[in-house]
């Protein structure tokens, strides 16, 4: 079946909006804009509700070389039931992995396909097909622009918003961005799903090298309800000359990137600082660079001296300030691994265990897996923030103790525990920190698999929890924060392997020697991840998952030392180096257990930690969803 006979079957569903697809899919091949492809989307007022069937989205999407975007397929019943399926994927050029990231090193127009698979004796779905337009990234951009400006979108509804660059002269370029959004959902194409929580919400859209941004209102009113499909005509464009750039708020913080870095004595390394808004937007702003334990350019070029030790570099506009710590060693292999990775871009990596109530000093760690409650949990947002941080929460942790009834999990204990955090400033709080990459999601619940063991960590009888179980969770927790990724901390199959998780986005799978082959581990949780449409956080057991020492003397000699409990031992360096980054790359974020301060802040543990680091940054982030 040839591409133009699947693409014209495509634009055939739309009937008499067709040569709608048409115009649009022309733009948008011509790179004019990011606009999607908008008949493909579900209930959007400029087009027609989308057939029941299989379509892979976006439908179509303009990126940059070397962006790193994710093609997703969606399932539609005649119910109205919508799922993610198991996808094989076939680019034109570039490259696509098995969970649909694409992305491509030369200019040009990708043909992206998704093929489902059969189960059973159900037939698998016709192959779709999506456009990538892949541009050039342009030189000397200084804004980005976002259209429309202060939308209005029911909830439940959908809209589509553009970004574009601008050059010093005012000039429109053609750039590829990296949407987030408040208060719904938003996909690489632009695409905004509002959700059902009238108020006011936030869509940003931030060019690739995250030093650029504009930001928008959008007003989500309540849903509105049909009994039927009344057919809208295509909004008018705008006869509004473009104005001036906007006024630009005031700048009221200074972003220093990256917030730390390892190098050799004597190496180089380009710092960048820019100014951030008010109104969230990153803008270009003149700095004054000042350094310690080396020299600095006004450029921002750092070149380290000859003594090793841990320094500072700062930047400066006025009275805001921003300050970078820089680690010189003199090791062999020093200055050879890149920085660690910031929020918001690389993989995050970092321990549980309550880390930013413990210590100041997070580097290089960029994760945290945070427990908090209602009354705490905006202040660690904000500790967040300020450590340059990403958190994994456990919003309803603690002792299983707290959930039992009779010995036995008690649902609507958990729905209790959970509706703590309903105020509406929690709510607000918990949609901006996602949009802005400081919460990378939410566990529902850790080590469901554990019951009836006697001791003292369990949930009841055996069978008492079920992956149906932790998926009712997983919808209550996302009921009440739309766009929060939610999950469960449980290592890949040690929990019902046989069934699937039909909501729940990720699960946290944790690796210890013990398991045996690192690459087996990471290979089999990516391949159940495949199966069921969801992705994985992956895990090492720093304290207790190194070689076990089973000669009954449990001295852990040769191993990074005694683990909580025999026969555990700790990892030595070259454990925490080798699964590290066997298994950071190729998940969404990668946690340890736990923080312990003697262990992190020994010297050759600690440059372990940052070779992993440093690896991580290298490997553009995923979203831990669907």
């Amino acid at each position: 079946m040839t591409y133009t006979y699947k693409l014209a079957r495509r634009l055939s569903i739309a009937r008499h909006f067709a040569m709608l697809h048409v115009l649009i899919l022309a733009a948008a091949c011509a790179g004019d804009t990011t606009e999607p492809e908008l008949p493909a989307f579900p209930n959007s007022p400029s087009a027609p509700a989308v057939p029941n069937g299989f379509r892979v989205l976006p439908g179509t999407v303009t990126i940059e070389t070397e962006q790193q975007i994710r093609f997703r397929g969606e399932l539609r019943t005649v119910r109205g039931h919508v799922s993610s399926p198991q996808l094989s994927w076939e680019a034109s050029g570039g490259t696509i992995d098995s969970l649909g990231y694409f992305s491509a090193t030369t200019p040009g127009t990708y043909r992206i396909v998704g093929r489902r698979f059969g189960h059973g004796r159900v037939a698998p779905h016709r192959p779709d097909t999506s456009v990538v337009v892949v541009v050039r990234r342009v030189p000397g951009v200084t804004r980005v622009r976002v259209t429309p400006r202060q939308p209005t979108v029911a909830g439940g509804e959908t809209l589509a918003f553009t970004a574009e660059g601008r050059l010093p002269g005012g000039e429109k370029a053609t750039i590829g961005v990296t949407w987030t959004a408040t208060g719904g959902t938003i996909d690489p194409a632009g695409v905004y799903t509002a959700g059902n929580i009238p108020g006011t919400y936030r869509v940003m859209a931030e060019n690739v090298a995250g030093t650029l941004a504009d930001t928008v209102p959008v007003q989500v009113t309540a849903p509105t309800v049909s009994d039927t499909l009344t057919e809208q005509p295509e909004p008018e464009p705008d006869p509004t000359p473009d104005p001036e750039p906007d006024p630009v708020p005031s700048v009221v913080k200074v972003v220093l990137r990256p917030a730390t870095v390892l190098l050799a004595t004597n190496a180089t390394y380009q710092f960048a600082a820019f100014g951030r808004t008010s109104a969230g937007d990153s803008v270009g702003i003149d700095v004054l660079f000042q350094a310690t334990g080396g020299s600095i350019t006004q450029s921002g070029l750092y070149t380290a001296g000859q003594i090793g030790g841990t320094y500072r570099v700062t930047a400066t506009a006025g009275s805001l300030a921003d300050t970078a710590v820089v680690t010189l060693s003199a090791t062999s292999g020093g200055g050879t691994e890149p920085p660690p990775p910031m929020p918001g871009t690389g993989i995050p990596f970092g321990p549980s265990g309550g880390m930013l109530g413990i210590t100041t000093d997070v580097a290089p760690f960029t994760l945290a897996i945070q427990g908090v409650s209602p009354s705490n949990i905006q202040s660690y947002l904000s500790k967040a923030r300020d450590a340059k941080m990403s958190l994994l929460l456990n919003m309803t942790g603690g002792h299983h103790d707290k959930y039992l009834t009779d010995g036995k999990f008690d649902y609507t204990k958990w729905v209790a525990a959970m509706d703590a955090y309903k105020s509406s400033a929690i709510r607000q709080a918990i949609a901006e920190a996602v949009a802005d990459r400081t919460i990378v999601g939410a566990s529902v619940m850790d080590e469901p698999h554990v019951s009836g063991g006697g001791d003292g960590n369990t949930w009841g009888p055996k069978g008492t929890m079920t992956k149906a179980v932790v998926d009712r969770m997983c919808g209550y927790a996302k009921s009440l924060f739309p766009t929060l990724p939610v999950g469960v901390a449980h290592r890949h199959d040690a929990f019902e392997p046989e069934k699937s998780y039909q909501v729940c986005e990720f699960f946290i799978s944790q690796y210890s020697s013990r398991h045996g082959s690192v690459t087996a581990f990471r290979d089999e949780a990516l391949a159940l991840a495949r199966r069921d449409g969801h992705t994985v956080v992956f895990g090492i057991n720093i304290l207790n998952g190194g070689t076990q020492d089973r000669d009954g003397i449990w001295d852990c000699a040769g191993t990074g030392g005694k683990g909580t409990y025999a026969p555990n031992c700790r990892m030595t360096p070259q454990q925490i180096r080798e699964y590290g980054t066997a298994l950071g790359p190729a998940g969404c974020g990668l946690t340890m257990w736990r923080y312990d301060g003697s262990f992190m802040t020994n010297p050759e543990n600690r440059r372990a930690f940052y070779d992993v680091a440093g690896r991580l940054a290298t490997v553009l982030r995923k979203e831990c969803r669907r």
